[in-house]
């Protein structure tokens, strides 16, 4: 139970880490509403790109 513990960790990790690492999702230096939909487009855009190029 605690490897499968650590895997569930290491992966809800990756999914919010990698979009903000890999520049397409910037850290909101701000909490207005522009700083706020870059960061969520950035970190959308991320993932769509990701599973279409997967597929």
């Amino acid at each position: 139970m605690k490897i499968a513990a650590i895997i569930v960790v290491v992966v809800i990790a990756l999914f919010f880490l990698l979009p903000i690492l890999s520049g397409n999702a910037p850290i909101p230096e701000d909490m207005s509403a522009s700083q706020i939909g870059s960061f969520i487009g950035g970190f959308v855009r991320y993932w769509i790109d990701a599973l279409r190029s997967a597929f």
